[in-house]
């Protein structure tokens, strides 16, 4: 018989054979489902030893000629790997071929394929105690998370509909499950390989097998755990935000503004190096006390003829909360034809939404007149069954959630919220112990657990992490030490700036009104030259009649020449659009350097000289010259940023920013924004700019760089992958085999927080403390840093994982690294969170995306940039 007569059958042998399985195995097995058993009830399974003991010996005897298709296949499926005890396909033996000659990194590739080096804990440094947010998980060895296959004959379509049957066996599966309608997972493995259940359904029965897949490892449990966990709080009655779990039982009023803040924690499991853990942090929610209905009230009567144009700019995009159900819409529009007396369907029948809150929750609505709210949320249904479900909601049981903008404007209002919502590490501590002592003494909790063989310890959030050593900050005739705080504003202010650019010709448009804070700042100006090393010389004044947008715009180009190094322009407000206009035209339409003032700042005596010095720093930058640097001790290394900013008005499109440095003491930077579209990948455009930045550095260099370091902000966790396979191999091509790349991912949205122990209480740590251990990812190759010293609430390291190094530097000199180009942001005189190659690319992106037209940033050239 030939080869394909032969495997056929094979697999035809034992078609409808049924009987006891004897062991059960951890590995994945093919689904044995599909067969037709008519006739058999109560409990079965099907053995396949026999099948895959013929099938190994057949397909060793088989002969194909290698073609396509059957052929192919089982050609694949011919190559048995005795090591391992299975089947391998020729491709992947050629790949271990390749394997066993070695890489030039001597890594290997985890099971998510992240870069995952032999060496990712660095050593230098002092060592350090640290405490932080997480709780360990540990499991019953007796228990586990088995996944079953499920299939029900005849088939059933509706995911309802199966779960509902497979529940009639609820107790005969151990009374928890977890069940999506295919999938079975149970914390017990099932005494056969294949079971079946037997339904009446009517008149008929109805079949459902159940066979054993494999069991779970722990790195694949972690979405089901984090499910358990929000159940766990769901018990808790704690109401969910997103992610979010809070407590609506303990709200802090603030009554003047009637505001309240709902305490309530984040929480999230995955696996570290120090094993299954739960991270657990702080947070807080705001809710306003008034209704929606009271807010449009008060709308209309302060403009009766723009109220509904106003009302949905105010509400639109917001999130309510409504306290009847504690759940949360987001605002998608406002339907002022309808009213709460409006029809709807449900099942049975007709009625209106008054009638319908009365008799299901048992509330009377008072204002009959008042519009509706829809909120549209995505189902989860498939797509015949509508891709979305539309809420009508009443105004006057929403409730308004998060900070408006005219909260936000009010400092105020703003440091009164923020004696609730900044959390000193003690405080942070308080609140991790409270939660596990709600968990550990709440039967329905445990119970939820423990049914998955889960329990939480409190005793494994001290760790030891490292203190880096104090850096010098280097100016043009001095090097100072910045201190343990890592902060020298006193020194930049009073020691010559490392590259002075001297001020001969520029110009300040102000108004007439604000004549006195331009003479103010001229002043002072000369004043703080002195001892920065600069000279300035007096600018031509232009002074308007009017403060109308169309004003500044006329002064700019009527005055502005070739020959002018900058332009300041002095606002006697505050306003986004004429920022905006204002920065259009300079970066556009006339390029210069610019620089825009608020008149109020220069008018307070007692901060105007502190003002003024930062305002000359950056007006140095702008112009071409450097503040200070810090030693680096590259040669020919160019180092880049990138970031990109998102329109929340407009979802579809996004601004991408890449930063390259162009001279050795890392101080001048060539920076390029990319605008794109939904469906463009933010790559396509920065390969090109990466590519132009190269040809810089050799002009400014006389050659290419050796090595590239990149480091990218804004990617999360589940971005990592397509960042790996997409954009890095984009950025090689570029450099073709004379550049090696290493590239590491900057993340600063994360719920980690890291104290250090005085002996006397938590604190924040100094800057400078690294951690690369026990809490860092188990298949990842990363590091938290903390940069910045923070004086109020509690300090929030940096995330950084490294995707590639190609250039081997290591652990120690990634971290050191990572932490001195913190020093770099010349808009601050000490360390930011990120470092300055990324937050220069985020102040680019965030300018071209929020104030600059997009048609403009298409045509905005590419340019040296320095702040």
């Amino acid at each position: 018989m030939s080869g394909r007569g032969n495997l056929l059958s094979l697999f035809n042998k034992n078609a409808g054979n049924m009987e006891k399985s004897i062991s059960s195995e951890d590995h994945e097995i093919d689904s044995g489902l599909d067969f037709d058993n008519s006739g058999s009830s109560g409990e079965r399974l099907l053995s396949g030893h026999n099948i895959e003991t013929d099938l190994i010996t057949t397909l060793q005897n088989v002969n194909i000629s290698v073609g396509r298709g059957r052929a192919r296949l089982i050609d694949t499926l011919k190559t048995y790997d005795d090591t391992s005890n299975q089947f391998i396909t020729t491709e992947a033996k050629e790949n271990n071929t390749e394997k066993t000659k070695g890489t030039e990194l001597e890594a290997i590739a985890s099971h998510n394929g992240l870069f995952f080096p032999d060496l990712i804990y660095g050593s230098k440094g002092s060592s350090v105690d640290i405490y932080c947010n997480y709780l360990k998980l540990t499991t019953d060895e007796s228990k586990g998370v088995f996944n079953y296959e499920v299939r029900f004959f005849p088939p059933i379509d509706s995911v309802h509909l199966r779960i509902k049957y497979l529940n009639d066996h609820k107790d005969k599966l151990g009374g928890t499950k977890t069940f999506d309608g295919n999938t079975l997972y149970l914390p017990i493995l099932l005494p056969n390989k294949m079971t079946v259940f037997i339904s009446k359904v009517e008149d008929s029965e109805l079949q459902i097998r159940i066979l054993y897949k494999k069991k779970e490892e722990m790195r694949n449990c972690t979405q089901l755990y984090n499910i358990l966990f929000d159940r766990v709080m769901k018990v808790l009655n704690y109401v969910k935000f997103d992610r979010k779990q809070y407590d609506p039982s303990r709200p802090k009023i603030i009554p003047l503004e009637k505001l309240e803040v709902w305490p309530g924690y984040v929480t999230a499991v995955d696996e570290y190096k120090g094993g299954l853990m739960l991270c657990c942090d702080v947070s807080h929610r705001i809710l306003c006390q008034k209704t929606v209905l009271e807010m449009l009230v008060d709308l209309y009567q302060q403009n009766v003829e723009h109220y509904q144009e106003s009302a949905r700019k105010m509400l639109v995009g917001n999130i309510v909360l409504t306290r009847y159900n504690n759940r949360t819409y987001k605002i998608n529009d406002i339907c002022f034809d309808q009213n709460p007396t409006c029809q709807f369907k449900i099942k049975t029948g007709w009625t209106s939404y008054v009638e319908y809150y009365k008799q299901y929750h048992n509330i009377i609505i008072k204002d009959v007149n008042q519009p509706l709210i829809y909120s549209i949320k995505k189902s989860r249904g498939i797509p015949a069954e509508g891709e979305h479900i539309q809420f009508s909601l009443i105004p006057e049981l929403c409730y308004l959630t998060g900070l408006r903008d005219e909260v936000r404007s009010d400092n105020k209002l703003m440091r009164e919220i923020a004696t609730f919502t900044r959390v000193s590490p003690n405080q942070r501590q308080m609140a991790l112990n409270k939660f596990y002592e709600n968990v550990s003494k709440t039967p329905a909790a445990q119970e939820i657990l423990n049914s998955w063989g889960l329990s939480l310890t409190n005793n494994s959030n001290k760790i030891i992490g490292r203190q880096m050593d104090i850096e010098q900050i280097c100016f043009s005739k001095t090097s100072l030490s910045a201190g343990r705080s890592a902060e020298f504003s006193k020194h930049a202010a009073t020691n010559e700036m490392l590259k002075v650019v001297h001020l001969s010709k520029w110009i300040i448009i102000h108004l007439r009104n604000d004549t006195k804070a331009a003479t103010n700042l001229l002043d002072n100006m000369k004043q703080a030259c002195k001892s920065l090393g600069m000279n300035i010389s007096n600018p031509t004044m232009i002074s308007l009649d009017r403060d109308r947008i169309d004003a500044y715009i006329q002064a700019l180009r009527r005055n502005i020449t070739i020959n002018d190094q900058i332009v300041v322009c002095i606002c006697h407000n505050s306003r986004d659009d004429r920022y905006a206009a204002i920065k259009k035209i300079c970066c556009s339409e006339i390029p210069i350097p610019s620089q825009v003032i608020n008149a109020k700042t220069l008018l307070n005596d007692l901060k105007i000289r502190s003002v003024v010095q930062k305002i000359v720093l950056q007006m140095n930058c702008k112009l071409g010259g450097s503040l200070w640097t810090v030693k680096i001790p590259f040669k020919n290394v160019m180092i880049c940023g990138i970031d990109s900013y998102h329109d929340p008005s407009n979802r579809g499109n996004s601004v991408a920013a890449f930063v390259a440095s162009v001279n050795s003491s890392y101080s001048q930077w060539y920076s390029k924004a990319v605008v794109q579209t939904k469906r463009e990948e933010i790559v396509n455009g920065l390969s090109a700019s990466f590519e132009i930045a190269l040809n810089i550095y050799r002009k400014r260099n006389g050659k290419l760089p050796t090595n590239v370091i990149i480091y990218r902000d804004g990617i999360g966790d589940g971005q990592l992958n397509t960042c790996l396979n997409y954009e890095i191999p984009q950025f090689e091509m570029v450099c073709g085999n004379h550049i090696k790349i290493s590239y590491i991912v900057v993340q600063k949205r994360i719920n980690t927080r890291i104290f250090s122990d005085s002996g006397i209480h938590l604190e924040n740590p100094l800057p400078g403390t690294v951690v690369d251990q026990h809490i860092t990812k188990s298949n990842m190759y990363d590091f938290f840093l903390v940069s910045q010293m923070v004086r109020q609430g509690t300090v929030t390291p940096t995330h950084y994982v490294v995707l590639r190094d190609d250039c081997n530097y290591g652990p120690d000199i990634i971290q050191k690294l990572s932490y001195k180009l913190c020093f770099l942001y010349y808009n601050w005189a000490g360390t930011i969170r990120i470092p300055a190659c990324c937050m220069y690319a985020h102040k680019l992106a965030y300018l071209i995306g929020q104030s600059i037209q997009r048609d403009v940033a298409e045509s905005l050239a590419e340019k040296l940039f320095y702040l």
